[in-house]
């Protein structure tokens, strides 16, 4: 997290929860994920167990189900934003041997095969927590510097203090373009927007929260 220090100013916080990104790594493992999503900076991910393996079953209706999946935790989570239910655990979501809590029934078995890959990926030394672990760290010294600079530049033009707001970012690994903008207190961002901040693009988006 990281806020104005005054407390009544502005808070930023960041989450990188491991059910989105096991979405995203299910999505990616079935080419379930469109390919406008990807570019030379954002490849699809894990690459080296991408299975195409679909039986009887219909793969359009597959990444449909996977899609409306995806956008039911978005929704779950704009809807519920706050810094104490940032965070959404695969294992308190589901059971992952069975994933029956899931609404999508072909889709589950996908998950259920899906997960053990995740897990060991995810949990592993130079895997995906401890990797946007350090690309949160690494970002937030200049996104820190920047934002500052922006909204005090805004506070100049409309020549008054900013409101107080909160602003929650949820960082995955890959698989969406380089931020999904959801709402005024939420987006989703790839490791590489911190590496692309653009100062038109944060210019609009603090001027709609300060």
């Amino acid at each position: 997290m990281m806020c104005k220090d005054n407390i009544d100013s502005w808070s930023i916080y960041f989450s990188s929860d491991d059910l989105l990104n096991f979405a995203i790594f299910t999505g990616s493992m079935y080419n379930f994920i469109d390919d406008k999503n990807f570019d030379e900076k954002n490849k699809p991910w894990p690459t080296n167990i991408v299975t195409q393996d679909f039986n009887n079953y219909d793969f359009n209706k597959l990444k449909l189900q996977w899609n409306s999946w995806f956008n039911d935790i978005i929704k779950h989570k704009y809807t519920n934003v706050n810094s104490d239910k940032m965070c959404s655990s695969i294992e308190w979501t589901y059971d992952i041997n069975k994933f029956s809590e899931l609404g999508y029934i072909e889709l589950r078995d996908f998950c259920i095969k899906a997960y053990p890959h995740f897990n060991e990926w995810w949990n592993m030394q130079v895997g995906g927590k401890n990797a946007l672990s350090f690309h949160e760290f690494v970002g937030n010294e200049n996104f820190s510097k920047y934002i500052n600079e922006y909204i005090s530049e805004l506070e100049c033009k409309v020549n008054r203090k900013c409101r107080p707001f909160k602003l929650y970012i949820d960082i995955v690994y890959t698989g969406i373009p380089t931020v999904l903008d959801i709402n005024d207190e939420y987006i989703v961002v790839t490791p590489n927007w911190y590496f692309d901040l653009n100062k038109d693009w944060w210019i609009n988006k603090l001027s709609n929260l300060i």
